[in-house]
C-alpha cells in the first residue's frame, strides 16, 4: 500500500505505481544512457536482460522508497 492518494488527472484515475512505474522509467534511461559509454556492456552477456533487471531493481528501489 503506497501513502501517494490516486491522482484524477482530466477525468483519468492514476494509481500511486503508475508514477512509480514512470519515475523508474526515466531514472532507468538516465541510468542507461550514462552506463553505455562506459563499455559495461562489453562484459554483459545479454543486454537486454541487463536492461531488465535494472528496471526492475529501479523500480523496487523507488516503490520501497514511497512506502
Amino acid at each position: 500500500m503506497s501513502l501517494l492518494p490516486v491522482m484524477v488527472i482530466f477525468g483519468l484515475s492514476f494509481p500511486p505505481v503508475f508514477f512509480e512505474l514512470l519515475v523508474s522509467m526515466i531514472l532507468f534511461f538516465l541510468l542507461r544512457r550514462l552506463l553505455q559509454p562506459t563499455g559495461i556492456y562489453d562484459f554483459v552477456w545479454h543486454p537486454a536482460l541487463f536492461n531488465t533487471a535494472l528496471y526492475c531493481c529501479l523500480f523496487y528501489l523507488i516503490s520501497c522508497l514511497f512506502v
